[in-house]
Formats: C-alpha cells, sequence, structure tokens
C-alpha cells in the first residue's frame, strides 16, 4: 500500500474567547501544525450541551494545514482549549488557487 497523499484541510475550531483563539492561533502556527490561522472575532453558537439549549458567543478559528498534520494539531488544541469538548473539525480543500495550495503545504512542512 502507498503512502496516504497530503492533502490540505481547514480546521474549524470555536473557543469561549478571543484571546483563547488567539493563544491557540499562535502556538498552531509557531509549531508549524499550520501557514495561517484566520480569527473570526464574534459568532453566534446554539447547540445542546448537557441536556439544554444553549446560546453562547464565541471566537472562530479557520486554520490552513494539511491532513498529515492533523493529528498533532488537534492534540494541541485540546491542551490550549478551556472546553471538555472542543470543537476541531477538518474540512478536506478540494480546490483552491495552486499558488496558495503549495504555500500551506511549505509552511507545514
Amino acid at each position: 500500500m502507498g503512502v496516504e497523499p497530503i492533502h490540505v484541510v481547514i480546521v474549524m475550531v470555536t473557543t469561549a474567547s478571543q484571546d483563547e483563539a488567539v493563544k491557540i492561533a499562535e502556538e498552531v502556527v509557531r509549531f508549524r501544525l499550520a501557514a495561517c490561522a484566520s480569527m473570526i472575532p464574534t459568532v453566534r453558537s446554539t447547540y445542546w450541551w448537557e441536556g439544554k439549549m444553549i446560546n453562547d458567543q464565541e471566537s472562530l478559528l479557520l486554520i490552513k494545514t494539511t491532513s498529515d498534520k492533523f493529528n498533532f494539531l488537534e492534540e494541541t488544541i485540546r491542551k490550549a482549549h478551556s472546553y471538555k469538548v472542543p470543537e476541531i473539525i477538518a474540512i478536506p480543500v478540494s480546490n483552491g488557487f495552486p499558488p496558495y495550495l503549495e504555500w500551506v503545504l511549505r509552511e507545514t512542512s
């Protein structure tokens, strides 16, 4: 069996605050687990948690990385995150501007 191809992914992570988002973004970029982490400072999330409907203000990170970095990225986020069950969702990039995708690959190698 051959080696799994490396694909660019966008990892979505919601955080309790902008400060937490900045902390996570800086850590994952510093350690080259991501080429870029973009923060949307304020999002409103409605969800079920422990039997109650919650409506909270959060921050959202969009982290650009590669599929082969995901496990290390997830572990790093979980250690820095305040939530018991943080949202850490990888979405594969099926197409994109080739120079940008190549940059993501370069910056995470």
